[in-house]
């Protein structure tokens, strides 16, 4: 059977998601839908025709994080059914995979709901992405520090790796909290809900707190990246097996019952 290799996969999502949010960004301000400055992540594909543009791209992006979601599960399980006594890591390496599962569903709400057409679902969309999202980084981060004492160990999970991960969970939980209070405070001050939030400008009451909002929001993206950019090493020491096609033989039919 074919085998193939996925540990460039996170790297390439770490590239493709980034390129996604300049190609809409470049498309929304060109045609004078959002200030240059540093719109929500959002807003840049809120309308036409970027907006389409956006949803593409953030769907195709949503596969391949599903696929290296998927990707770790099986991994996650194949070092933890050799060990009987260990079953808290097998659920766990499970609510991790659900987890990132609804994060995924979530960036394709994002992407297919706009922020200025349909609030409600955009912001559940968002909520799964970036609220959920995080808790998939926790508990892979969970995962990776207790797998260390599995008698199957998982090569590359080093302990830079370990740290590494624990520090973006950190930095993440603090831009999100800083997100939520600007956030909030750039609506109370500024011009209000609705279209006109598209538009900013420095001489605006609510700016300031609109821009520290922003600029986290698009730092707390960039930080899900890098995070799943360190599953870079462990996915270079295995590699999956293709599916096989072979024809059905009368041994092996279904009899209708």
């Amino acid at each position: 059977m074919p085998e193939t290799k996925h540990h460039w996969l996170p790297i390439k999502i770490a590239v493709y998601v980034p390129l996604s949010f300049f190609i809409t960004y470049s498309i929304a301000v060109e045609n004078k839908h959002v200030e240059p400055g540093f719109p929500y992540i959002s807003y840049t594909g809120t309308t036409p025709p970027e907006s389409c543009v956006f949803g593409q791209l953030l769907n195709i992006g949503a596969v391949l994080a599903g696929v290296i979601i998927y990707t770790r599960y099986l991994q996650g399980q194949f070092h933890v059914e050799s060990n009987e006594n260990r079953k808290n890591l097998k659920h766990l390496n499970t609510a991790a995979f659900i987890t990132g599962i609804l994060t995924i569903f979530g960036v394709s709400l994002v992407g297919n709901f706009q922020a200025t057409i349909v609030w409600e679902v955009h912001l559940i969309g968002a909520f799964l992405a970036f609220g959920v999202g995080f808790v998939y980084m926790i508990l892979q981060t969970i995962f990776s520090c207790m797998s260390v004492s599995l008698d199957r160990k998982i090569e590359g999970n080093s302990l830079c790796i370990r740290v590494f991960r624990i520090a973006l969970c950190v930095a993440d939980f603090v831009l999100f909290i800083i997100l939520g209070i600007a956030a909030r405070l750039s609506i109370s001050k500024g011009p209000g809900p609705g279209i006109s939030r598209l538009h900013w400008s420095s001489d605006e009451p609510g700016y300031a707190e609109h821009l520290v909002a922003t600029i986290s929001q698009w730092l707390v993206a960039f930080i899900t990246l890098i995070y799943f950019a360190t599953f870079y090493e462990e996915f270079k020491h295995f590699q999956m097996t293709a599916p096989q096609v072979t024809p059905r033989t009368p041994g092996n039919s279904v009899v209708p019952g």
